[in-house]
Formats: structure tokens, C-alpha cells, sequence
């Protein structure tokens, strides 16, 4: 009886130790006007540069790369996606396996976006239906991604690290699901998506009133020049706010920060429009190690990393713009 106890307990030992193992890990790089990129492998081909994104709930790739495995469409309905600048739709296809760093994820139906005309572009987007099956770590020291198990084994090793609840909210007319974080600008709360694939801050005009700069004194600006409507509106000025504080709801604080405001139709896409409401992606956090939990609902952010290329400008007082 004693033997059958000590083997249980060592079978109970090992599970648990099997909960915290790292699973995956190798390079990141910032690319792509300061977004995160790494290595992905689609059915063993590759490797391929993908954007790391958290408000994508798809893994995207772009046509050449279709063209180049040769993946046929996968069934008839068409792919909703969301986009900063707008909602489109999106070719299904059903790769083998996507694999980071030697993990792989079977059965993920991907969307095909058409290629850009910008030369030397991504090849696609790894989104949360990959990223979310693993604790993801972004070590900003060592430019390492990892994937570890999910669950609060993984969790403990970060317990010194600022700690923000994580909270997925679905869409109103679709199944779909993005990540929230709570935060403050200035003192004021904000409902803020967590979005790494925006390498900048963006707050629409309701949050900006609710900090007290006034739409009104900025009428004379007009709307955003036209090529950049698509991105940031076709009404309201657009404009950029400096010397703002941003504390998240662990108590993780950033001083003197700067973000843009505008009435951009990602706020629609994603339910924002309504209310006061922020974009927090790269351009706060991008600076810092992060490690997400998905499965638990937190982000924990962690130390600085040596190279502060990410910051974004030179702070200048907030009074500027009152």
C-alpha cells in the first residue's frame, strides 16, 4: 500500500511539474513600424515572418504565402475580419499545423488577406486562437518569445512582475471575443483593448473629453487628411495628446506619455464607440517584458528592457494642448 501511495504521489508530482514546462522559445524582433514579429511554420514550411497580434482573434497569412503551400479553400463561408481600419472579409483555409518555436497547433482555420503593395511586408498574423493556448512571455531583455503550459503553475514564476486582469468581452452581433484591460489615464478609467499588433496609444474623443481636452477647441483642424481616414476618421480631428500618465489596474504606471486621439473606426469594429475608450498596445507596453495569461486572465508586466527604441518621442507637458 505504501508503494502504491508513494507512486501516486510521484505520478501527482510529475503532473504538476509538467503544468509549468516551457514549451516553446526563440526570437522576437521589432519590424514593421515597431510591431512585434517572429518565426511561424506553416504544415513544416517556413519559417515565415508573422506579426504578433492580441487583437486579432484569427491567425492571418497573406496570399503568397497561400499561393506558395498551395492551401485550398477550406469551406464556403467567407471570414469576417477585424482591422484598425476596417472590417473585411477573408478566404478559410485549413493548414496541417501552425508551429512557433517548435509547438504546434492542429486545426485552426486560417484567413487570407490579399498581399499588400508594400514590399518586404509580414507574412501573416499569429492571433489569439494560436497564442491563446499557451502562457505567452515576451522577454524584452533577451528578445525571447516562450510558450509555456497554461495555468497557474506557469503563472507563479511571474508573481513579483505587476499584475493586470485580463478580461475577454465578446462582440454584440458576433461569437467573437477580445482582451480588456482595466486603466487609467490621468486618473480617469478607461475601458482599454489590449491590442499588440497597435504600435501606438489611441483614445477616441469621449475619452479625451472625459480628461478634460475639449473636441470643440480643436474644431478648426478639421478632419484627418484624407489618405489617413481610413485609420483615424472622416469626421473629428485628429490629434496628438503628450504628458500623459497611464497606471494599469495592478498599479503598473508609465509617466509622460503620449497617445493620439481620434474617432477611428476600430472603436466601432470593436463595440467602443459608444463610451469612453482606449487602445493600449506596443506604444505603452512594448518597452516592458510581458507575460499573458490567458487561461488565468492576467497580464503581468515586467522590467524594461535595455533598448528603448519603442519610446515614442520626446514628452511635452499636457497643459500644451488645454
Amino acid at each position: 500500500m505504501r508503494i502504491f501511495v508513494l507512486a501516486l504521489l510521484l505520478a501527482l508530482a510529475s503532473i504538476g511539474a509538467a503544468q509549468a514546462r516551457l514549451l516553446a522559445d526563440q526570437p522576437y524582433r521589432i519590424g514593421y513600424h515597431g510591431r512585434i514579429a517572429t518565426d511561424v511554420y506553416i504544415d513544416g514550411k517556413g519559417p515565415y515572418n508573422f506579426l504578433v497580434d492580441t487583437a486579432s482573434s484569427r491567425t492571418l497569412l497573406f496570399e503568397h504565402v497561400r499561393a506558395g503551400l498551395d492551401l485550398k479553400q477550406s469551406q464556403n463561408a467567407l471570414l469576417t475580419i477585424y482591422g484598425i481600419n476596417d472590417i473585411g472579409s477573408a478566404v478559410p483555409v485549413r493548414p496541417g499545423g501552425v508551429t512557433v518555436g517548435g509547438e504546434t497547433v492542429r486545426g485552426l482555420t486560417l484567413g487570407v488577406l490579399p498581399d499588400s503593395n508594400i514590399a518586404g511586408g509580414p507574412d501573416g498574423i499569429l492571433g489569439t486562437d494560436f497564442l491563446s493556448h499557451y502562457f505567452v512571455v515576451l522577454d524584452r531583455g533577451t528578445m525571447r518569445l516562450k510558450l509555456l503550459t497554461p495555468g497557474s503553475a506557469s503563472a507563479r514564476d511571474f508573481k513579483g512582475w505587476s499584475r493586470a486582469d485580463l478580461t475577454a468581452r465578446p462582440l454584440k452581433n458576433f461569437a467573437i471575443a477580445f482582451w480588456y484591460l482595466e486603466t487609467r489615464f490621468n486618473d480617469r478609467r478607461l475601458t482599454a483593448l489590449f491590442d499588440l499588433g497597435s504600435a501606438m496609444t489611441m483614445l477616441n474623443w469621449q475619452a479625451a473629453e472625459k480628461l478634460g481636452i475639449r473636441q470643440k477647441s480643436f474644431a478648426a483642424f478639421g478632419p484627418p487628411p484624407e489618405l489617413l481616414q481610413d485609420v483615424l476618421g472622416k469626421d473629428a480631428p485628429a490629434v496628438k495628446l503628450y504628458g500623459l500618465d497611464v497606471t494599469l489596474g495592478g498599479g503598473k504606471s508609465w509617466q509622460r506619455q503620449d497617445a493620439m486621439v481620434a474617432d477611428a473606426p476600430v472603436f466601432n469594429y470593436f463595440d467602443l464607440d459608444e463610451k469612453p475608450a482606449a487602445i493600449v498596445g506596443l506604444g505603452l507596453l512594448g518597452g516592458n517584458s510581458l507575460a499573458i495569461d490567458f487561461t488565468g486572465g492576467h497580464l503581468y508586466v515586467g522590467p524594461a528592457g535595455a533598448d528603448t527604441s519603442l519610446a515614442t518621442g520626446q514628452p511635452v507637458p499636457l497643459s500644451h494642448f488645454l
